[in-house]
């Protein structure tokens, strides 16, 4: 009786040996494909909800710049902006270099 309980398990690595080897890969690659299309969807929408905020923004409205810089918008430009960053001193910077808006309602 253990002699055929012996050969059983000797038979079950051959026959998982038998299968194709990218037959088990399958399930990991199924897993890598989905977390890649949440990341990707999750950016896609990160991305449309910046571009909406860089949409919206309009002379005197105060935002902080990439590098830290705050000020304020005076001019809106197709592809740049105005930055008032004290007294006088104002500095061209590009739509992108907008990290964050500070304050919601434009001054008056």
């Amino acid at each position: 009786m253990f002699n055929f309980i012996l050969a059983a398990a000797e038979a079950a690595p051959k026959a998982a040996k038998a299968q194709n080897p990218f037959m088990q890969m399958i399930p990991i690659f199924l897993i890598v494909i989905v977390f890649m299309f949440l990341m990707s969807r999750s950016q896609r929408k990160q991305q449309q909800k910046r571009e909406e905020m860089l949409n919206a923004l309009v002379k005197g409205k105060e935002v902080m710049l990439a590098n830290g810089i705050y000020g304020k918008i005076s001019e809106v430009k197709e592809k740049t902006f105005i930055v008032e960053i004290a007294p006088s001193v104002c500095v061209e910077v590009a739509k992108n270099g907008v990290a964050e808006v500070v304050s919601e309602e434009p001054a008056k």
